[in-house]
C-alpha cells in the first residue's frame, strides 16, 4: 500500500482512484458535521493531509513528532484535490511548496 484515504465517517480506503478521491472531498460539503469534520490522505512515508469543509488543509508527519503541523486554506476544491493527488504520488516537495502556516 502506498497511501490510504480516510473518509468523513472514518473508514479507510486503500489506494483510491482520482475519481474516488474527488468524491471523498466532495462529501465534505454534505456529510461533514461537528463530529465528522475531515477527509485525510496518508502516504506510507508518514505524511498526512487532512481536508476540512472550509478547504483548510492540515499537513503533518504522523510518524515524526519533531515535524510541526502546518495549515493552509486553498481557494478552490480543485486545488485541494490536486494537492491530495500530489501526496498520493509521493510528491512531498510539491505539497511543501504551498504557503503553509504554523
Amino acid at each position: 500500500m502506498s497511501f490510504f484515504v480516510r473518509d468523513v465517517m472514518g473508514s479507510d480506503i486503500d489506494d483510491p482512484s482520482e475519481k474516488q478521491i474527488r468524491g471523498l472531498v466532495a462529501s465534505l460539503e454534505t456529510a461533514a458535521d461537528d463530529e465528522h469534520t475531515d477527509v485525510s490522505l496518508q502516504h506510507e512515508v508518514g505524511w498526512c493531509l487532512s481536508v476540512f469543509a472550509d478547504r483548510t488543509l492540515w499537513w503533518e508527519n504522523v510518524e515524526d513528532s519533531s515535524v510541526t503541523p502546518r495549515r493552509v486554506t486553498l481557494e478552490s476544491w480543485d486545488e485541494v484535490v490536486e494537492t491530495l493527488l500530489k501526496l498520493s504520488r509521493g510528491d512531498i516537495e510539491g505539497v511543501n511548496q504551498l504557503d503553509w502556516q504554523e
